[in-house]
């Protein structure tokens, strides 16, 4: 019996995913999951760069529904295998309803457990460890993760306190990287992924023009309001774009500072994003969407 076909859109934030994902779908009869750890939180919306879409029983942008957003509340957990749940659970109905599944977004980590199968390894807090790990500065934690996993050590977040934490209390507890905790199973699907490459340079300049229009839109009030109702210290607020908004309204940095601080941590992790992807030799690039419409095409035949 041959396997549901899905596509996949990947790149580095402020590539273009979103438009991609939403041209392949009108031409293609296609519905589209969000593959991004931070676009699954209600309120979260201009730091996440969230389209302005309709929402309802799916988040509809462009007449084309979209899954995985706004689902849950900022203080709600949510892990890579609750994702893998809810997507393979939302591919399912999206096949079933004849409409072809578009999984798209930038967290590597929830693509990989959707198109490699992926079981992960429960790993309990260790609260004697992280008192210890607290105890080090995020330069002293990464060089621990650099010596005992480098390969985890590219693609993580360094300024993200709690993920390093994590990440190490993981390593540590088990005794292995973290790859060993997330082992690949056969996989549910026919896949085509596709990642849109552009110059670094581009790339680069359009992050500053994102981060820019986030705060002219209103990030600042949007963190405001958020820090008020749940605080800086919830797992969600410790993604980019609201850790240095953050910063600024505790009174540790200037605004100016925490925007090109913004900017430089942005660029940073859409680095740690292609260095991700560009590991995958299953992943297409492509240079523009004709490129990609053609891909989609030749796939679904």
């Amino acid at each position: 019996m041959a396997k549901p076909k899905l596509i996949v859109i990947v790149g580095p934030t402020a590539s273009g995913k979103t438009d991609l994902a939403i041209k392949i779908a009108k031409q293609f009869d296609g519905e589209v999951i969000s593959a991004d750890s931070r676009m699954v939180y209600r309120g979260m919306d201009i730091g996440t760069a969230k389209p302005e879409g309709k929402r309802g029983e799916s988040y509809m942008i462009n007449g084309v529904p979209h899954w995985g957003i706004d689902i849950l509340e900022p203080d709600e957990d949510f892990t890579a295998a609750n994702f893998k749940k809810y997507a393979d659970q939302t591919i399912k109905e999206i096949i079933e309803r004849g409409h072809v599944p578009i999984l798209a977004g930038g967290t590597g980590l929830y693509v990989s457990a959707v198109v490699d199968n992926l079981t992960f390894t429960e790993v309990p807090p260790n609260e004697d460890l992280r008192q210890k790990l607290e105890a080090l500065t995020n330069d002293e934690l990464l060089a621990r993760i650099s010596e005992k996993d480098p390969k985890t050590a590219e693609t993580i977040d360094a300024a993200n306190r709690r993920r390093l934490i994590r990440a190490l209390e993981i390593i540590e507890t088990t005794g292995e990287p973290l790859a060993k905790q997330q082992r690949k199973g056969k996989s549910k699907y026919e896949v085509l992924e596709i990642a849109i490459d552009l110059p670094r340079e581009e790339l680069y300049e359009r992050i500053d023009q994102r981060v820019d229009r986030l705060i002219a839109t209103g990030l600042v009030d949007e963190v405001r309001g958020l820090k008020e109702q749940y605080g800086c210290e919830i797992n969600a607020m410790t993604g980019i774009g609201y850790r240095q908004i953050c910063a600024f309204l505790q009174g540790f940095i200037k605004l100016k500072d925490a925007i090109e601080l913004l900017k430089r941590d942005t660029r940073h992790y859409a680095k740690r994003q292609m260095t991700w992807f560009r590991r995958d030799d299953r992943i297409k690039g492509i240079s523009s969407d004709n490129q990609a419409l053609e891909l989609v095409k030749n796939f679904l035949r």
